[in-house]
């Protein structure tokens, strides 16, 4: 086999992977769950989302596509100067995905020396997703 033929063939299968990458989620309505913005007003920080349904994602810091439906995430929020039990930086959050949302958690903390916090989840409309399948 050539040289020329087998780069074609490498090249042919990575078309094949993009296009397969690039297909799939985005095909039918989606949601998106990611980390929130910071808020000092609120006394909001992003969290981590560390798991969706027990699946870690490649990249929890950018949008993460959901189906629509129930999901459960494994959220967790630590400050450098917070302490204690693991437990009480671990939450979980059953999630109602609705088609063409997008989910923002943040962690609403009393003081960043003490662990109490909750999750806040934010909604807001993904606008390319309603626009392409408006029915």
């Amino acid at each position: 086999m050539s040289a020329q033929r087998l780069w074609s063939l490498v090249a042919l299968g990575l078309v094949g992977a993009l296009t397969a990458c690039a297909t799939g989620t985005y095909d039918d309505p989606y949601a998106l769950v990611e980390p929130g913005l910071r808020s000092a007003v609120r006394k909001e920080a992003p969290a981590f989302i560390h798991a969706v349904d027990g699946q870690i994602p490649v990249n929890s810091r950018y949008s993460i596509p959901l189906t629509p439906g129930k999901h459960v995430l494994d959220v967790y929020f630590s400050t450098d100067s917070s302490a204690g039990a693991p437990e009480k930086h671990r939450r979980v959050v059953d999630l109602q995905a609705a088609p063409c949302t997008r989910y923002r958690v943040v962690a609403r903390y009393t003081n960043f020396t003490h662990p109490d916090w909750e999750p806040v989840v934010y909604t807001e409309p993904i606008g390319e997703c309603l626009e392409r399948f408006r029915r």
